[in-house]
Formats: structure tokens, sequence, C-alpha cells
């Protein structure tokens, strides 16, 4: 798209991202009082930078990006690779005097594009598993190099956005349920009866998908060997994750450790009620007994602040962001643009999902921000710059 053409904008997108922009920043502000607004001044930054950045990338063509996807996507594994060994990263983080970035969020986006470029050589084909095998080279790297950071929720988005972007392929039902076999049966491994009762149901869909006898002989053998490796999992897992897990079971276990969070930010979303206690007048979380206010648990903020239809806003809000994503996808006339809106909107459905779930307890605590109103601003430049690159698929639509 050259400085010469207009750039048509996408008005009910944008009006829904500042009005999410803007929520974020009075969240911002009212989870860091009574104190020091250091952090809510950098988010303020972080939305001129992040807005910014988003703006100049509506002046680069779509397929420009398709051409060098690929390098960006060599440099995220590198920075992937190397973070865990540089000093004071905490296995994440890579620090530079005094800023610094999340690769495993970089990348994610990177990461969503090159999906999209293989994705696009699928649009006029039926998807075999033997089309899948690079895509799924590919994603196993990215998901084993955060997940060994270690960072399992981030992990799982990489897992969310593949699966889901998988899923709007040509490919049946029954192929696709034989896809995501293997992570299925991993989960049913941990429970012997349940692994029992899926391998029979794993028996009945390879009849009725009618795949190649070969093939079927190696995906039952292969989920045989996925469940039974279930157990390795624990030796896997460090401390602290499985103490989040068995919390997220039972809080009460460890009502002052590893449960403290999930317990306070239940109780400070059930005290606000219906309308909330208003605005800056959150008691648990100005008595400082809510953690991680302004990243993890900023939805239980606004829960008490503002009570069930404050929080009945902000999913309303996030319903219509993802359901005008969702149009885009559904229109976009070129198959990398359309799988890029694709890769996107589960990117977002899933950064949602899980933020709001580990709130209220549906979830483990995995550490994940609530697109646009969480601080931090590697997160927030790329979901901005994700709302750019769904106006260029837009754009691109328009004849």
């Amino acid at each position: 798209m050259g400085m010469d053409k207009r750039i048509k904008f996408d008005k009910n997108l944008l009006i829904i991202l500042a009005l999410l922009l803007v929520a974020g920043a009075f969240l911002q502000y009212t989870a860091n009082y009574p104190g020091d607004h250091t952090f809510f001044k950098n988010h303020l930054i972080w939305i001129g930078i992040s807005l910014s950045l988003g703006f100049l990338i509506l002046f680069y063509p779509l397929n420009g990006l398709k051409d060098i996807v690929l390098i960006l996507y060599i440099i995220g594994i590198i920075l992937l690779i190397i973070v865990p060994f540089l000093p004071e990263s905490e296995g994440r983080w890579i620090k530079i005097g005094g800023f610094q970035f999340q690769p495993s969020e970089v990348t994610k986006l990177f990461f969503i594009i090159f999906m999209a470029k293989i994705f696009s050589k699928f649009a006029d084909k039926k998807v075999t598993m033997r089309d899948l095998r690079l895509p799924i080279i590919i994603a196993a790297i990215s998901i084993l190099l955060v997940f060994l950071e270690p960072d399992i929720g981030t992990a799982s988005i990489f897992l969310f956005i593949f699966l889901g972007t998988v899923g709007t392929l040509n490919i049946s039902i029954p192929r696709y349920v034989l896809f995501i076999s293997p992570l299925i049966s991993l989960l049913c491994g941990l429970h012997l009866v349940s692994w029992i009762l899926f391998m029979i149901m794993l028996v009945a869909v390879i009849i009725i998908s009618d795949v190649d006898p070969r093939f079927s002989i190696g995906i039952f053998l292969l989920n045989l060997a996925v469940g039974a490796s279930a157990p390795i999992l624990d030796s896997l897992l460090k401390p602290y994750q499985k103490i989040r897990l068995l919390t997220f079971l039972n809080p009460s276990l460890d009502p002052t450790g590893a449960g403290w969070q999930l317990l306070q930010s239940k109780i400070s979303i059930g005290s606000g009620g219906i309308i909330g206690k208003g605005y800056l007048n959150g008691s648990i979380k100005n008595l400082g007994f809510l953690p991680q206010t302004r990243t993890d648990f900023i939805f239980a903020v606004l829960g008490e602040e503002f009570g069930f239809l404050g929080t009945f806003v902000l999913l309303v809000l996030f319903a219509l962001f993802l359901l005008r994503i969702l149009h885009i996808a559904q229109r976009a006339q070129r198959p990398f643009g359309r799988y890029l809106a694709y890769g996107i909107f589960f990117y977002f459905l899933s950064q949602i999902t899980v933020n709001i779930a580990m709130t209220v307890g549906l979830l483990p605590v995995v550490g994940l921000p609530l697109p646009f109103i969480s601080y931090g601003g590697t997160s927030l430049v790329v979901s901005t710059v994700s709302v750019a690159l769904l106006i260029l698929v837009k754009n691109e639509s328009i004849v």
C-alpha cells in the first residue's frame, strides 16, 4: 500500500479500540491508587507508542510483510532461545538499560503472521495431515521454547492460536478431531478412566474419518504413547506451577500463600455487588489485599469498583471487538489476509478468556495480561499493531 493510496479506517473497530484504551487508562489509575502513579504514567506513554507504531504499520503493504515474516520469525525464535540465559531476565524478559520487553509477546505476533503465510497456500485445497506436518513442527518449536522459560500461560496461547487457525482451514471435523487428539490424550492421561473412555472414542472417530490405515494405526499409537507419558508432566512442572494447579482446584489448601491471589480476587469481585463500591473506593484493593492489580488481576479491580454492571460492559466491548475481527476475517478476499485475521482473532479470544477465567477461578493463575487493560508495554504494542494489521486486511478487501 503506497503513501498515495488512501487508507480507509474501520470506524467500528477503532471506536471499540478507543473505548478499551480509555477503560484501560482509567483502571490503571485506580489500580495504582493510592500510591505512586509511575506505572500509570508509563501506561499512558505506552499507549502513545503503541498508537504511533500502529499508525506507521498502516503504510506498510501486507504483501511486504508476508515477504519478510520468515526473517521476523527467526529473530523471534533466536530471542526465545537466548532469553533464559540472560542475566536478570527471569527467563522471560530482555532488559536493556531502563527498557525491557518480553520476546514471547513479540514472537506471538510473528507466529500468527508466519502461520497465515503457510496456511494461505492451503486456501483452495482440502487439507490433509501431511500438509500440516511443517506447521506442526513450527508450532511445536515455539510452544516448547516458551514452555521452557518457563511460561505455561503464553505457551498455551500459542497452542490456542495454532489449533484455532487450523480449524478454519478446509479440514473435516473428524480429521480435525484426530489432529488435536494427542493434546486431548495428554490431558485425559492424567486420569485413567477418562483416558480409557477417550481412547474408545478415538477409535470411533478413526473409523468414521476414512483415513489411510497406516495413518490410523500411527495416530492411535501416538495417542497411546502421549497418554501414557502424561504423568511425566508432573516432573516437568516447577514447584510454584504445581502449587498454582493445586490451589486452583482448592484455594483453601493454602489460603495465605499460593491460594491468596485467587481468594482475594474472587472476594473483590463478589464484594462489588451490582454497581460496585465506586471509582477509587475499592477497599480490598486500596488496603493491598489484592495482588497484581495492574496486571493479572485488573479485572478484579473493575469488579470491586464497578460491580456486575462494569464487568458486563467490558465483556460486551470485548464481544463486539471479537465479532468485528471475525467480520473482517470472513470478508477478506485474499487467503493471507483471511488467515492473518483469524490468527489475530484467536490471539485476542484466548488472552481475554484465560485472563478473566483465571481471575474468577475457572482456570489456574498463569500470568497473562488482559489486552488493552493490563499494564505491560510489550502486550499493548502487540495488541495495537494487531488492530492495525486488521485495518490493512480490511483495506485489502475493498474493491
